[in-house]
């Protein structure tokens, strides 16, 4: 009996130390909770969020001074504006044979980014960009009022995710960025409509489309956001009705859908423009992985899948683009099988819009922004319109601050790391662009035609025309049909000197000027050097001249021009390295002293700078030993 009641204490003290542990923790988490909730409602934090998250944003969109499409697109600004006219011939800015009957529509969009470079330069493409994103912004901040939310640490932590995954295809200067403006306010449009049943608002359709064919393509989404979502509304009146838009709405939505296809004919070609756009959309849904030109070397054509398994600190802006639109789908898809679950209700709009932006935004980068942009009207519609929840609660809070902790330091560690001598704001926009080299070719006034490689025909075409044409440029249309597919089997392979006079039966140029990216193709041309001779070379590109032009070329001045010591002042590894890769295969001593520039100039906090030293300085040995080689055999 003793026993028993001892077995009996022992086991009610025991259920109490377990009671006061489970009080104790508890009485934790609910200080957690009540700290989160005083942490998260300060006005000071909220402010300082909002004002720290353009400043995240500056820093993952640095100047992208490798994208060449900017130069062409402000040259037919400059056409359109010149010549008092919205179309072109595109055939007229080559030398070489091309399509001119080949359409490209964005007289509007172009001459905006032209004058806003002719009026204010570089600062001007910078301001334009960001007007864009302030519009995207102002549609975010709209659409939260219109559900009665306010900014707080989760919907501008959503923001700041929107805005680096964007990164990767909107750190642009170009027509493409008015796609992700007029893409948001189409979206807003729509959710605006199934909040308020104001179905006369679906008339703003064909005003947008009829402005949006004339500034960029990518109004084709747009129409298919239009059609995907008709079809999900046209479901959830089947399947739904209570919680869908009535007939009445419906039909609205289908006469506006309708005129947004007509409005779209209004454009300086008419029907031709979109008689000529199907061939690439139809390629685009029928090719599991077709973009466009070299599209394994331009970051807006990469697809994204491969980012999900292999995350690169080089490419983190891919990897984490990738992974926060897989997880933005899966979120709408948990959310709406909650739904299911807990109401037997379902939107098929918000899930047919999210997969299909979804799966075309992962095959090409270049889209990505579609389902990023739409995800932010999806989420909190999904959240507080249909699942009627009051708040993501102080748990939630916490998370987005750490998140947003996470990307702050990363896209720090990214700039200081990876991306020496970034600029912002627009300025030194041309220091990857042969400004110097086309001076020097302008200024000697030889006589063409002008061989070029791809991407550098952009600036090109802006700087040199109409001196002189070029062979290529990024636009592409027009040379598809032969030169592309010459320019191609000419390149992609060492060029020999049989190679290179067989080339010139068919394209009979006399001048070559190419980019660092074709550094073999540069010597490939200078291997015979009684045909060809090396002209000038700057920061970004080297002018090769034909033996017909030898005697028009005043070599004291050009020989006196090509010291080293004009380099002493770039701070740039990329440009240190081409140029090292010039000099160390002309002149090993020349190349010593970029290399001496190089580890005076780069910053220490640049990552690979040790391993680029080393391998400088063994290449300059390399090549001072057979240098060395050379003369011993010449002396015996």
């Amino acid at each position: 009996m003793v026993e028993q009641e001892t077995n009996e204490k022992k086991n009610t003290i025991g259920a109490d130390d377990s009671i006061r542990h489970t009080d104790k923790n508890f009485s934790r988490r609910s200080q957690f909770f009540a700290y989160s909730e005083k942490l998260m409602s300060s006005k000071y934090l909220r402010w300082l969020i909002i004002a720290l998250v353009p400043v995240l944003i500056l820093l993952a969109y640095p100047v992208d001074r490798l994208d060449y499409d900017l130069w062409w697109q402000m040259a037919l600004g400059k056409y359109y504006i010149t010549n008092k006219t919205l179309t072109v011939n595109h055939a007229i800015f080559s030398w070489t044979p091309a399509d001119s009957t080949w359409i490209y529509n964005t007289c509007l969009g172009s001459i905006v980014v032209y004058l806003f470079y002719h009026l204010m330069g570089g600062f001007g493409l910078w301001l334009f960009q960001w007007l864009i994103f302030a519009g995207v912004f102002l549609s975010f901040y709209l659409f939260l009022r219109l559900m009665n939310r306010r900014l707080d640490v989760n919907s501008i932590t959503i923001i700041a995710a929107i805005g680096i995954a964007c990164s990767i295809s909107c750190n642009f200067y170009k027509p493409e960025l008015f796609s992700p403006l007029l893409f948001c306010w189409a979206v807003l449009l729509l959710f605006y409509v199934k909040i308020k049943r104001t179905p006369h608002l679906f008339y703003l359709y064909p005003l947008i489309f009829g402005l949006w064919v004339n500034l960029h393509g990518a109004f084709v989404v747009g129409l298919v956001f239009l059609a995907l979502s008709f079809i999900g509304e046209i479901l959830n009146r089947i399947i739904f009705p209570q919680e869908s838009l009535t007939t009445e709405d419906l039909i609205h939505f289908g006469i506006a859908c309708a005129l947004s296809g007509v409005a779209t004919l209004l454009n300086p070609y008419g029907l031709d423009y979109l008689q000529s756009l199907f061939p690439t959309v139809m390629n685009a849904i029928g090719a599991k992985n077709y973009t466009g030109p070299d599209d394994k070397l331009i970051l807006a054509y990469i697809r994204l899948w491969p980012y999900l398994k292999h995350m690169s600190i080089a490419f983190l802006y891919v990897s984490v683009a990738a992974w926060i639109m897989t997880l933005m789908t899966l979120s709408i898809c948990m959310l709406s099988i909650y739904e299911w679950v807990r109401k037997k209700s379902f939107d098929f709009t918000l899930l047919i819009v999210s997969i299909a932006l979804y799966g075309k935004g992962m095959e090409t980068g270049r889209t990505s922004y579609f389902l990023l942009l739409a995800f932010f009207f999806i989420f909190f519609y999904l959240l507080f319109h249909r699942l009627k929840m009051k708040s993501l609660g102080s748990g939630a809070a916490v998370f987005s601050l750490l998140a947003l902790t996470f990307f702050f330091i990363s896209v720090s560690y990214i700039t200081i790391r990876y991306q020496a001598d970034n600029s912002w704001f627009g300025q030194e926009l041309d220091s990857f662009v042969p400004v110097k080299e086309v001076a020097v070719l302008k200024n000697h006034k030889l006589a063409g035609p002008v061989f070029n490689d791809y991407f550098i025909g952009g600036y090109l075409l802006w700087k040199l025309y109409p001196d002189y044409k070029v062979f290529i440029d990024p636009r592409y249309g027009p040379f598809q049909r032969e030169v592309y597919r010459d320019y191609l089997a000419f390149t992609m392979k060492p060029a020999t000197g049989e190679n290179i006079r067989r080339f010139r039966q068919k394209y009979p140029f006399r001048i070559a000027i190419l980019h660092y990216n074709n550094m073999n193709l540069i010597f490939d041309f200078l291997k015979d050097g009684n045909e060809w001779r090396l002209l000038y070379f700057e920061k970004n590109a080297a002018i090769l001249i034909h033996q017909s032009l030898f005697a028009f070329v005043r070599w004291n001045e050009i020989n006196a021009n090509l010291s080293p010591l004009r380099f002493r002042d770039v701070k740039n590894p990329q440009i240190l390295v081409s140029v090292f890769d010039i000099y160390v295969r002309l002149n090993p001593q020349a190349a010593r002293y970029i290399y001496d520039i190089f580890k005076k100039n780069v910053s220490d906090c640049f990552l690979q700078k040790r391993d680029i030293l080393i391998s400088m300085e063994n290449v300059i040995r390399l090549r001072e030993k057979e240098t060395r080689q050379q003369v011993g055999k010449q002396f015996l």
